[in-house]
């Protein structure tokens, strides 16, 4: 969920560099080495002629379409092969992007940069496009105690799994009290929260024995619902263990639970998407305020949080309406659940979900449409269209094996 990263950021526009320096403080890069320096692209040119190459560099140049190729030219015979390049150029014209990333730059933006505009350009970046699939993670927690949010977690999980045909990996953070396993009538011979005991010996193999499921599409880590205090549970170990279960899932789900801890915050910060619950009532308003303040700040414009109001139409005679409720957060919810205990109540009391208890029920619909919201698609992608090959000779590509 955290980036690993060496960056060099060259630096023309006083507003790029304040970016570059403000990326370090941003929890997702917080583990990153970055270093930023003046003179931009004619400068990174003189520095890789004696210093090694980071994983990627971010260059900004004041010149000309021409000027830019050719200090582009220059850089690509001092930097190593196979590392990333990202250009801020001045020039803001569609066919100078396309002519700069037919040269194997990952990416040209225009100067100057934002830290939003960085951050989405490093996270682009990072990904392989040539690579598996990057699974999703998603985030699911509640305003306050007791408004529904696992519930919501557990049926997009199911919706994932059975509607969109995803192998999905549902993983129920309340290692205490979570409900993931009763949900859906399965018995977790071990509490998940026992593989934070030795972070150390947290690996694929070892989560295998902590899941249980009807089937591969659909495995959960819970707990059985023993007491027991899990103190001072390490952030970097909550990472290690999602990011195995992204290695092994197309979509995650981690229903948080309300508390605030580092890897609390830190799942709320760093998943793909983040649903917050929250139900018709002062309270829920108040606090749902905070938290959106808080994690939008730092996520951003491009990741803000979702937001889902359950039992929608519970408040109808005090007239807390979900529209009053948007106006005052600011923001349009992606779903509103209205309040129908009977249905709930029967599927839990069934150990089932919606879907399975009432195979036609209209919120089977709503929880797919919830999981398709956070950028989840169920359909088989066709194959893809064989790359272009790169005039820009060999920059920050990795040197192919010749063949005899």
């Amino acid at each position: 969920m955290q980036h690993r990263l060496t960056i060099d950021v060259f630096c023309h526009a006083e507003q790029t560099s304040a970016s570059a320096k403000a990326l370090a403080e941003q929890r997702a890069f917080a583990r990153c080495k970055i270093a930023v320096r003046d003179g931009g692209l004619a400068r990174a040119v003189t520095h890789y002629a004696d210093h090694p190459s980071p994983h990627l560099i971010i260059v900004e140049d004041d010149g000309d379409t021409a000027t830019l190729q050719s200090r582009l030219d220059a850089l690509a015979q001092v930097v190593e092969p196979g590392r990333k390049l990202i250009v801020v150029g001045a020039v803001n014209d569609i066919s100078v992007y396309r002519r700069i990333v037919s040269l194997g730059v990952t990416d040209y933006l225009v100067s100057p940069l934002s830290l939003e505009g960085m951050m989405d350009a490093i996270e682009r970046a990072a990904h392989d496009p040539k690579g598996p699939e990057r699974c999703r993670l998603v985030a699911v927690t509640g305003a306050r105690g007791g408004v529904g949010a696992s519930t919501i977690a557990h049926n997009m999980a199911w919706a994932s799994a059975r509607r969109l045909n995803l192998k999905t990996i549902l993983a129920d953070m309340d290692l205490t009290f979570g409900t993931a396993g009763l949900a859906f009538n399965q018995d977790p011979r071990t509490a998940f929260g026992e593989a934070f005991n030795d972070p150390e010996r947290i690996d694929i193999t070892l989560l295998e024995r902590y899941m249980t499921g009807e089937d591969d599409n659909l495995q959960i880590l819970s707990t059985p619902g023993i007491l027991r205090h899990y103190e001072g549970i390490d952030e970097e170990a909550v990472e290690k263990t999602i990011d195995l279960c992204r290695q092994m899932a197309k979509l995650v789900i981690v229903d948080v639970p309300h508390v605030w801890t580092d890897w609390s915050e830190a799942l709320l910060m760093s998943a793909d998407e983040t649903v917050l619950v929250l139900a018709p009532d002062i309270a829920n308003i108040r606090d749902s305020r905070n938290l959106l303040d808080f994690l939008n700040g730092k996520r951003g414009d491009s990741k803000q949080v979702k937001v889902v109001i359950n039992k929608s139409d519970v408040a109808k005679r005090t007239r807390l309406l979900p529209k009053d409720i948007s106006n005052t957060l600011g923001i349009q919810p992606v779903a509103a659940i209205p309040f129908d205990p009977t249905t709930f109540i029967e599927a839990a009391n069934d150990g089932k979900m919606i879907g399975d208890r009432f195979k036609s029920h209209k919120l089977i619909g709503v929880f797919t449409d919830l999981v398709m919201r956070t950028g989840v698609r169920g359909s088989v992608k066709g194959a893809a269209k064989p790359a272009k090959k790169l005039a820009f000779p060999s920059l920050f590509r990795k040197p192919q094996p010749k063949v005899a």
